[in-house]
């Protein structure tokens, strides 16, 4: 059953964008949805996977890494923004979609291959978040990056 729904999510998370944008159906409050729902997403994945499987010490302190630069960037977007701030970057999908595939992932190269490519990855798309959101005068949630500008 898990699986099930770990699929209808994934699928419809990449589904969601490009079709809003199709039918011109985008909105700020899209964006915000969009980004709850994909906190949330990888919240509950996360439990699971980390219930159901046996994960070396440095992982978890990445991941605990992680979530302390993500709540900092949410922290200085709300600061200066007065809401839930968070930037759809490249480096954010390309985190989402590993994310997605950790499964997959996990069972060709193991859980500590598979674990540094998304933590490293993970890490440095929170990292440019936080760069972004704190040098940004403006909020562009569509913001693709640092590098693009």
């Amino acid at each position: 059953m898990f699986w099930t729904w770990y699929l209808c999510g994934g699928l419809s998370d990449l589904a969601d964008g490009p079709v809003a944008r199709k039918l011109s159906q985008q909105s700020a409050l899209g964006a915000k949805l969009d980004s709850a729902a994909d906190l949330a997403f990888i919240l509950c994945a996360g439990i699971v996977v980390f219930r159901s499987a046996s994960f070396p010490l440095w992982v978890l302190a990445a991941a605990g890494g992680i979530v302390l630069v993500r709540f900092a960037t949410y922290a200085v977007g709300y600061r200066k923004y007065r809401t839930f701030a968070a930037l759809h970057t490249w480096m954010n999908k390309a985190t989402g979609l590993l994310l997605f595939l950790f499964p997959v992932l996990f069972r060709l190269l193991g859980v500590g291959a598979a674990s540094g490519i998304i933590c490293g990855i993970a890490m440095l798309a929170a990292v440019e978040e936080l760069i972004l959101m704190a040098r940004s005068e403006t909020l562009d949630r569509d913001c693709k990056g640092i590098w693009i500008r």
